[in-house]
This record gives structure tokens, C-alpha cells and sequence, in this order.
């Protein structure tokens, strides 16, 4: 007790220290001196004594609930080190399972950006597909019209070739054969072909349509080649020379009017060359810009040179016209026809050169022809019909056929951006070969149909020709007497 520091021993005294024996020495010790251990007593004696003496037996006392509950504490510690493990190994396997939430966390998101990629691929390969099929259809859809287009582009390749030289002959047709009958054409045609180098020339197939042959056959045109051929001439002589008709029988009079005056921005006044009237129509067709078809002519008037050569003044913001003794404006639409019934007119050289005579004269050829389409008319009218509206029907398919590629073309020539996502282009491409397969099949058929009527026509061939060699051989009896005249 007389040690420094004993106080803090007997504060901090561990009871764990007491062992056995020594409990069992200080229980005795207790025991044999219980009195001394008394509170009252000993507080009696010592008061400083009576707290330890109460320490000593409170530890004695301690210790052996110590004693007895050190199993309890053992199974505690081991319980407590068993419970640390476990919270180690809970603390990894949370960890574990946060790692593995990671990574499937992970694994989700690339799944989703992977399933996101699959849809956007799925969705491009039904786009492509689609596309594939598309073009596939497209190019189904071109390839007949590739052929088509490819074969008219070589045909019109030829055309434009061989075209500076068919316009050279039609030039020298209208200008030279107009005013020759229909053998001397056809002679100096084939011999024009050799030196040009042209085969096939056609002088109506380069400058008429059927449709505009139909049409001026409903006019009152004659149907055999020397009519349509002088038809054309009148049609493209606008300017420059006068056209002058010969037409000794009128066969082509109703259609020359009717054609005439189908233009309304230029009327037309028909004058007889004898009319008292002559010369002021002439002045009011001059002025207003008609056309004047002048009847029955046996020379050119003194007075229609001015107009004949075309001596036109200018003076300011007019065009003025000497006529005779008056000076007249002139309007730039005027235009002259003449027209004669004799078949033996003889020109003077000057007013021959201003002008473009246009020999309606009937021909053998030529008369065989009106005589076949007369007969048809008259014991088969169908077949004329029919060939009529046949040629007609052609006509409208090659047009509808060519506004069809027309509208095509434009179509792909105007189209923006992907062709094969253009679907109002693939509407119209399909509209377009449906048609077309439709007008080429009708073609087709129209042609074999035309060579069936043709030979129907052809029945009446040897009628028409007795008929114009009998023509010919009653109008040479003249030769015999003069009573047949």
C-alpha cells in the first residue's frame, strides 16, 4: 500500500487476474476473519480500511461471476470473430454483387445499344431490300424502253445524217418539181437520190403527218400522192414566192378555201381576177392582213407585182406598199394565193421566177388513185372508213406515245435526289410502260389491220386503172377529129 501509483492499481485491478487459488486463499482468509471484513466493524477500526475491504470482496465476488460466465465470453468471441468474418465476407459479396450490378449494368446498356444498332440495321436492310426491289422493278420497267430508246436513237442518228441532204431534195422539190406532173417528179426524184447519196426519199413522209394528210383528206383533198404532194408545197410556201395553182378540173378548190381560211388571225377573200372589185379587195386584204386567194387567173396582174416581189417600204415604225397609184400600209400578215383553171398557162419569165406553180394537172397515176377511193366509197365505204380511222388511230397512239416519253424524260430529268425513293417518278415510269406496251401492242395491230384493208383496197386496183386509161385514151380521140374536142 505504501507504493506510488496503488491507487491507480486498485481502480484499474482487473478481477480477471484472480485466479483459483487465489480466490479460494482470500475466500478463506474471508472466511476465517469475517469480522474484520465487516462494514461496521471495520469501518470502526479503519475508515480508509472499509473500502477496500468492500473492494476485496466485490472482486472476489466479480471474479467468480467471471469465472462462470468466461464460457459465455468465449462463445462471444468466437461469436463476435465468426460475426467480423461474416461481415468481411458480406462486405466482398456486396462488393462481388455491386461489381457483377455494374457489369450488368453494363451488359444492358450495350445490349440496348446493340438491339438499338440491330433495329437501325434491320430497318437500313428492309430500306436496302426495298430499295433492291425498287431498282430491280426500275430497271425491269427501263429495259424495254432502253431497247426501244436505243433503236430510235440509231434510226434518228441515220435521220439526222441523211437529213441536210432530204431537205436539200425537198428544198429543190419545192422549188423545181411542184409545177411538173407526177412522172417527171418521180424521175427527177430518183435521179436527185443517186447524187445525193439518199435512199427512200419521200417528199411527203419528211414534211406530212398522217394525221395532217387525214385531216385535209376531210377537207376535200384527193387522196392520190400528186394532190398531197402539192398540198405540202402550198402548206410551206409562206414566203418569199407567190404560189400558183394550176387546177384545170377544181379538184383541189374546196380544200385550197377550206385550208385558207382556217387561220383566224388571217381571213381569207376569195376574188375572182375579172371581179369589178378587184382592186379595192386586193387593197382591203393589203391593209387588214388577210389572205387573198385570186380565181382564174390567165397572167399576173401589172398591178400584183408590187406585191408579187414583195416591195416593201419602211417609213418610221410603218411598212407602206406602192399599189398602182396609192400607197397603202402594208400588214405583215397578208398573204397571196393565185389559182388558175389553165392547164397551158404561159408566164413571162419574171413573173414565172416569183412564183411557185403547183401543178394540180390529173395524171394517170394520179387519177387512178381519186378513181380507187371513189369506187371504195361507193361499193365498200367501210373499208374507206375504216382506213380513215385507222390512220387517224395511229396517229393519236404515236402522239400519245411520244407525249408519254416526253413526260418521262421530264420526269427524270427534273427528279431530285434518290430516283428510286421518287415515288411519283416510279408511278408515272410505270403509267408510262403500261401505256406504252398498250400503244405498241395497238400499233401493232393497227399496222396488221392496215395491210388487211390494203388488200381489201387493192380489189378495186384494176377497176381504177381501166378507168384511167380509158380517161386518157377518150380525151386522145381528139387527135382522131377535131369533134372531140
Amino acid at each position: 500500500l505504501g507504493n506510488r501509483g496503488v491507487k491507480d492499481e486498485i481502480l484499474n485491478y482487473d478481477a480477471r487476474r484472480i485466479g483459483g487459488e487465489m480466490r479460494k486463499d482470500v475466500a478463506r482468509l474471508l472466511k476465517q476473519k469475517a469480522s474484520s471484513f465487516d462494514q461496521a466493524t471495520i469501518t470502526r477500526v479503519s475508515v480508509a480500511a472499509a473500502p477496500l475491504a468492500a473492494w476485496v470482496k466485490a472482486n472476489i465476488r466479480y471474479s467468480v461471476v467471471l469465472e462462470k460466465i468466461k464460457p459465455l465470453e468465449n462463445e462471444l468471441s468466437q461469436a463476435e470473430d465468426s460475426l467480423s468474418k461474416c461481415n468481411l465476407r458480406l462486405k466482398r459479396c456486396e462488393e462481388e454483387i455491386s461489381t457483377i450490378d455494374d457489369r450488368v449494368a453494363g451488359l444492358k446498356a450495350d445490349f440496348g445499344d446493340r438491339t438499338r444498332e440491330a433495329e437501325k440495321l434491320r430497318a437500313r436492310l428492309m430500306m436496302a431490300e426495298s430499295t433492291l426491289d425498287k431498282a430491280q422493278n426500275l430497271l425491269g420497267k427501263l429495259s424495254g424502253e432502253q431497247a426501244r430508246w436505243k433503236t430510235q436513237v440509231k434510226d434518228l442518228q441515220l435521220e439526222l445524217a441523211s437529213l441536210p441532204r432530204r431537205l436539200l431534195l425537198a428544198a429543190g422539190f419545192l422549188t423545181y418539181l411542184s409545177r411538173c406532173p407526177e412522172d417527171a417528179r418521180l424521175r427527177a426524184t430518183q435521179a436527185w437520190q443517186h447524187i445525193v447519196d439518199v435512199v427512200d426519199f419521200s417528199f411527203i413522209g419528211l414534211l406530212g403527218t398522217e394525221s395532217q394528210l387525214l385531216a385535209w383528206k376531210q377537207l376535200s383533198l384527193p387522196a392520190d400522192p400528186l394532190s398531197q404532194e402539192n398540198a405540202l408545197v402550198i402548206a410551206h410556201c409562206q414566203s418569199g414566192r407567190v404560189p400558183l395553182i394550176i387546177d384545170p378540173a377544181d379538184v383541189a378548190g374546196a380544200w385550197l378555201q377550206a385550208h385558207l381560211g382556217g387561220n383566224v388571225s388571217q381571213p381569207l377573200d376569195v376574188v375572182q381576177s375579172a371581179d369589178p372589185r378587184f382592186t379595192s379587195q386586193v387593197e382591203l386584204a393589203v391593209r387588214f392582213g388577210k389572205t387573198l386567194l385570186v380565181l382564174d387567173i390567165d397572167t399576173v396582174e401589172p398591178m400584183l407585182y408590187p406585191l408579187v416581189r414583195g416591195d416593201i417600204v419602211s417609213q418610221g415604225h410603218r411598212c407602206v406598199l406602192h399599189l398602182g397609184d396609192k400607197v397603202l400600209d402594208y400588214n405583215s400578215n397578208f398573204r397571196l394565193v393565185l389559182a388558175t383553171r389553165n392547164p397551158r398557162l404561159s408566164l413571162p419569165p419574171d413573173a414565172s421566177a416569183l412564183c411557185t406553180l403547183i401543178n394540180f394537172t390529173v395524171t394517170r397515176s394520179g387519177l387512178e388513185g381519186q378513181l380507187l377511193c371513189t369506187t371504195i366509197q361507193h361499193e365498200q365505204p367501210e373499208l374507206e372508213t375504216k382506213k380513215s380511222q385507222m390512220l387517224k388511230q395511229e396517229e393519236d397512239y404515236k402522239v400519245k406515245l411520244d407525249a408519254l416519253e416526253k413526260t418521262l424524260l421530264n420526269a427524270l430529268a427534273t427528279a431530285e435526289g434518290n430516283l428510286l425513293e421518287n415515288e411519283l417518278l416510279i408511278e408515272s415510269l410505270t403509267q408510262t410502260k403500261e401505256a406504252s406496251q398498250e400503244i405498241q401492242a395497238s400499233l401493232t395491230a393497227s399496222a396488221l389491220a392496215s395491210v388487211e384493208l390494203d388488200k381489201q383496197r387493192e380489189a378495186y386496183r384494176a377497176l381504177s386503172s381501166d378507168a384511167s386509161r380509158l380517161f386518157f385514151l377518150v380525151r386522145c380521140l381528139i387527135a382522131v377529129n377535131s369533134m372531140y374536142q
